[in-house]
């Protein structure tokens, strides 16, 4: 009974000691944003935000920053001292502050500090020592002489394995005893543990089992369990070891492969759906054993000369569901279209980055590859992300990959030392410092990051292994960690989401955002910003935060805790944030936001429809006005016809036109004076059609007008010059005189010219081939064949 009672008080100290170990402490001062080094008092407010008084105004902390509230001139409040000795929360949730003048409020919903509270009406107890106070969380806060001491105490859902501590978790088996064999890289051992996971011993070269450390000798890289029982080892520096069981539960340890496998160093062994097992060895490739039961058993190595010199180092085999092998290499992907019927005949092709070829592979430094029940084939890069696939399109003549990573998923690293298929489609991808389960259909990520496992965490490159249904196993560098389902997926604390400011450009901050779910954004505040946190005093530095606006997809996760808005469009919108708890997590913490951006008078309803109006009026005008130029410019086409054949008439009955015929041959619209205004411009032009020396002044002055007035006229009448329309009545009356019309007598072109008023016969000639495209002698010849 003593002897038991001793082991149970020495397993409390070791308790004790490791919970106190975990202790850490924080000191906020003026550094970390403190408004003065000498703080009096420490409260938590209903939200859950952190309250300091100090010596220059109150501070509120949220985990991340210090914001100050003060007093502003013309605020209202008749305070004359900020120093400030004392604080409470009064019935209402309002802090109350005691200053060497007296008392302020300051109202929590509205943020606004108010004075004028007598000294009777709270009574506070003298601080006689220094304030110590903790917080929700379980958190102490002491004030001391220069600052705030914060002392925390982290706890990790992740549980560290039974003496491995410090020391490097290289290989993971479960045999098919349920019996957990470890294998760490510094100490070279090769741990058993039971199924309740209790430490049993330490495998020998004997192959026994002793209770006292035992180093194996060498650093087991790789170990699986053959279909018979037998258990292979993969070691690096080289060995390839064969336990067989014997009768006393001790193991025949037998190397082979020393003098056929063209390199043992062994990263890992697996078997296929035949039977066979495929060594990934670091240097020569893949070789394979294709009965393994036997006793002495013969190995198949693929020279593979012709990729890397056959030098090729190997990390991961995955034999597909056809009995095909795809390897992960330092050097991109070799796949083994294996031959059935004669094993030596495999044909393998290694696949490379392409930079010209976007479906090509990400990278070439290939860390682990394995495949699921859909088909699905994924392969995790060094630093490039992860790769997707399925063995079809894997395996023909243009292979082409689907790429995750942290540009273009939700994934928050592209660093991927290793895979694991946990359920449901969803993938677990082990990283430098995180573990990132990950569903590639619906791009949703949860990352557990080092709070989750410890202190500091450095994976090392073994797979994650399934210890149960509920339960993983995964290795570090400082041991080797079991993450039960209930601790992975299922959040226990969940911490407060609250907006923390509202900065408008050119205006003070508002910090009572976090009382409300709408804010109201005026026509000259559309450039803002809005910051958030996640109230956690504990340890916040991994907590990760993504947002979404009007139900767009939600952003990366990330660590930024403020959204900049630019120009936001007038009109109602809905903000949502959503954050992990300290673990990486995702928890039901989101929090929306209202947020309604008044618009400018243009930008109104009213002011839109009105716009709408004038660019349809517009419109409409313009249609108008050309339609309306159309027709004039047709009426006056018309009218000028007429009125130059009026012309051509009147040249062939001698200019003896009666003006009543003319009044009735033009159209019946047109005014009575600009019908006797044409007719005077005709009559002068009949009687001055073969006087060179006419001119529009003199028009002008037959027709009792002004040139001016003479050219707007005709011009509004018939849409041309008087100069125009005196040549284009010579140029008809010269035609009339070389077609030879009936009645008229047929002249040369000298003698037309000097008839319709041009004295010099080459240029007559030039004004008559502008107008009608030929010389007059080409017309008079044309018209002479007609």
């Amino acid at each position: 009974m003593p002897r038991h009672l001793i082991l149970h008080i020495l397993f409390l100290l070791c308790l004790v000691q490791r919970s106190i170990a975990q202790i850490s402490e924080t000191v906020y001062n003026t550094d970390s944003g403190v408004s003065h080094w000498i703080v009096s008092d420490i409260l938590q407010d209903s939200k859950g935000f952190i309250w300091f008084s100090t010596w220059n105004g109150l501070n509120r902390f949220d985990g991340y920053e210090f914001r100050q509230v003060k007093s502003y001139p013309g605020d209202g409040a008749d305070i004359c001292s900020e120093v400030i000795r004392q604080m409470a929360l009064d019935e209402t949730g309002n802090i109350i502050c005691i200053t060497e003048d007296g008392f302020f409020k300051l109202d929590a919903r509205t943020y606004r500090l108010t004075s004028g509270f007598g000294k009777s009406k709270y009574i506070f107890p003298k601080n006689t020592c220094p304030v110590s106070f903790r917080d929700r969380e379980g958190n102490l806060w002491q004030v001391g002489r220069y600052g705030v001491t914060k002392a925390s105490s982290a706890e990790h859902p992740a549980q560290l394995v039974e003496d491995t501590e410090g020391v490097q978790a290289r290989a993971f088996l479960l045999d098919k005893g349920s019996r957990l064999w470890l294998a760490t890289k510094e100490d070279e051992c090769i741990r058993l543990y039971n199924r309740s996971r209790r430490l049993v011993g330490y495998l020998g070269r004997d192959g026994r089992f002793h209770r006292e450390k035992t180093p194996f000798g060498y650093r087991a890289y790789s170990m699986m369990q053959a279909r018979n029982g037998d258990i292979w080892i993969g070691c690096k520096p080289g060995a390839l070891l064969r336990l067989r069981s014997r009768h006393d539960g001790t193991y025949e340890i037998k190397e082979l492969g020393k003098e056929e496998l063209p390199c043992n160093v062994i990263y890992h062994i697996v078997d296929d759906s035949a039977g066979r097992l495929w060594f990934a060895t670091f240097g020569g490739g893949v070789a394979c054993i294709e009965y393994p039961a036997l006793e002495e058993p013969s190995f198949v190595t693929f020279p593979m000369k012709d990729i890397a010199d056959g030098k090729v180092k190997v990390r991961r085999i995955y034999p597909t569901h056809s009995g095909n092998i795809v390897c992960a290499t330092t050097n991109g992907l070799i796949l083994g279209i294996v031959d059935k019927k004669d094993l030596r005949k495999t044909v393998f092709r290694r696949l490379v980055r392409n930079g010209n070829d976007e479906g090509s592979l990400a990278g070439n430094a290939l860390m682990d590859v394995v495949g699921d029940k859909a088909g699905r084939i994924f392969i995790a890069t060094e630093n490039n992300g992860i790769d997707v696939t399925d063995e079809k399109t894997l395996f023909s003549a243009k292979p082409s990959f689907r790429h995750y990573n942290t540009a273009n998923s939700s994934l928050t690293s592209d660093a991927c030392h290793a895979l694991a298929l946990k359920d449901a489609g969803r993938l677990l991808i082990v990283s430098t410092d995180r573990v990132m389960d990950f569903s590639p259909e619906k791009d949703e990520t949860v990352t557990y990051s080092s709070t989750f496992w410890n202190a500091e965490s450095h994976f090392s490159e073994e797979r994650p292994l399934q210890l149960s249904p509920d339960s993983w196993l995964f290795g570090q560098e400082q041991g080797a960690y079991i993450a039960t389902r209930r601790s992975m997926d299922v959040p226990g604390y969940v911490p407060p989401l609250l907006f923390t400011e509202l900065a408008v450009s050119g205006k003070r901050s508002r910090l009572d955002v976090c009382n409300t779910d709408t804010i109201v954004i005026g026509t000259d505040e559309r450039n803002f910003s809005l910051s958030f946190a996640t109230l956690d005093y504990t340890d916040n530095s991994e907590i990760l935060y993504r947002t979404r606006l009007d139900s767009a997809p939600w952003s990366h996760a990330s660590k930024d805790r403020s959204l900049t808005f630019y120009d936001l469009q007038p009109r109602e919108h809905i903000l949502e944030v959503q954050s992990t708890d300290r673990y990486g997590r995702w928890v039901k913490n989101t929090r929306r936001l209202l947020i309604v951006v008044k618009p400018h008078w243009y930008e109104t309803l009213w002011a839109r429809f009105l716009g709408w109006l004038i660019v349809v009026a517009m419109i409409t005008g313009a249609v108008y006005t050309v339609f309306h130029v159309r027709e004039l410019h047709r009426q006056r086409h018309e009218l000028l016809e007429k009125y130059m054949a009026l012309l051509d008439k009147s040249a062939g009955s001698g200019g003896n036109t009666p003006a009543k015929e003319i009044v009735e041959e033009l159209p019946s619209d047109i005014p009575a004076a600009d019908r006797k205004f044409l007719d005077r411009v005709k009559e002068y032009i009949e009687e001055n059609i073969s006087n060179s020396d006419a001119n529009i002044d003199d028009m002008a002055s037959f027709a009792a007008t002004s040139r001016s007035n003479l050219n707007r006229k005709l011009r509004s009448l018939v849409g041309i010059t008087a100069a125009q329309l005196l040549i284009d009545a010579r140029m008809q009356r010269a035609a009339q005189l070389l077609g030879g019309d009936e009645g008229v007598e047929k002249l040369s072109v000298s003698e037309v010219a000097y008839r319709c008023g041009y004295s010099d016969s080459r240029y007559f000639a030039r004004c008559f081939k502008q107008k009608y495209g030929v010389t007059p002698s080409c017309f008079s010849a044309e018209s002479e064949k007609e």
